[in-house]
């Protein structure tokens, strides 16, 4: 018998953005674009304003190709990942806060 959770394509796109900026502190906007046939400034647009108030504080600086943790930001990483957690946000609605540590 085999377990498991089914991914959806949303879930999949955002896990691929999600392990890009945790482990690389890079994103290349094209190449997720690429991979997944989506416009990436359509399809994060909501996220995309939330990663502005993180720029203000420093954690990122958003480029036009690409996300970029800054090294402050790398210590909070977590963070800045969490803007593309579709489920943590969904759940944030609900509770109205999120712990980070």
């Amino acid at each position: 018998m085999a377990g498991g959770i089914v991914l959806t394509a949303d879930d999949l796109v955002r896990r691929a953005v999600i392990q890009v900026l945790a482990c690389q502190f890079r994103l290349s906007i094209e190449s997720i674009e690429r991979a997944y046939r989506l416009d990436f400034r359509s399809y994060f647009a909501h996220e995309l304003q939330e990663l502005k108030r993180l720029e203000q504080d420093g954690l990122v600086e958003l480029q036009p190709d690409g996300i970029v943790v800054t090294p402050k930001g790398r210590l909070l990483v977590r963070i800045v990942c969490m803007v593309f957690d579709r489920y943590l946000r969904e759940g944030r609605q609900q509770a109205r806060y999120s712990k980070v540590m």
